[in-house]
């Protein structure tokens, strides 16, 4: 039986800093459309593979394959024209330009116009950027931004700014949407929403998602797939029923039985 190639495969990943290793050997595969988490304690290698994967950094050794090509050291920006998008966990938003720039300046990495064409006003160039705004307003109106649509990124309350990145992440039409805590300061609602943001995403575009979080009724009521690491190594990866039912994760992670 011929088996898919997974959308995303890391090999061996590793990558050390001064001798100190922050991942080793680390092996992950991801399907089209499934969701992915990855848990671990402060310092377990999580966002070190979320910038190896996304070309931030490059590995020790070890290798990356989205859809089977080998994208391993590429730079960030050719990652992300081949259909990788993340976020950071802190947000990085153009602070100074409307909602709406902030997802049309994303968009426009699809519906791509040359300078000259800007700067002449040439019909093509104005239809990439309808197109691109076209976009944009309708991930705003999906993520629940639009009647901010005209407002500074910078005036945003840090909810609607860690939707704001969604969105924005989303309007590189990406086959792979990496999330680097996106529940980070956020309240019990507002998560919940987010749970429900990130699964509906996932059924209109089709897109596949790893999150990296520690807000673990996130993790385990979201994830169809979880895999945890510790010290820099996968020390589980299952189901989220299998992950907490794991006594190695528990101790390392989760907690002991006695905590639960």
């Amino acid at each position: 039986m011929t088996h898919a190639v997974p959308l995303l495969e890391t090999r061996e990943l590793a990558k050390s800093f001064r001798g100190l290793k922050a991942l080793s050997g680390h092996a992950v595969q991801v399907r089209e459309r499934e969701i992915v988490g990855i848990i671990g304690p402060n310092g377990s290698g999580k966002s070190t593979l979320f910038n190896l994967v996304t070309g931030f950094l490059k590995p020790t050794s070890g290798a990356v394959y989205l859809r089977g090509q080998a994208i391993t050291n590429l730079p960030p920006a050719q990652v992300s024209r081949l259909g990788i998008a993340r976020t950071f966990q802190g947000t990085r938003l153009f602070g100074q330009l409307s909602v709406l720039d902030n997802v049309t300046a994303a968009a426009q990495l699809r519906y791509p116009s040359s300078l000259p064409g800007v700067l002449l006003g040439l019909p093509a160039a104005h239809v990439a950027r309808q197109l691109a705004e076209n976009t944009a307003r309708e991930l705003l109106a999906l993520t629940g931004l639009e009647a901010r649509a005209n407002l500074r990124a910078a005036s945003l309350p840090y909810g609607d700014g860690r939707r704001l990145e969604i969105a924005r992440a989303m309007a590189t039409r990406p086959a792979l949407l990496m999330l680097d805590e996106p529940a980070a300061g956020l309240n019990l609602g507002e998560t919940r929403a987010l749970a429900a943001l990130i699964a509906s995403l996932r059924d209109r575009y089709g897109v596949a998602v790893i999150v990296i979080e520690h807000d673990m009724d996130l993790v385990m009521n979201l994830c169809e797939r979880v895999q945890v690491l510790a010290q820099g190594q996968v020390i589980g990866e299952g189901t989220p029923a299998e992950v907490q039912a794991s006594v190695r994760v528990r101790e390392a992670y989760l907690g002991s039985d006695d905590a639960a």
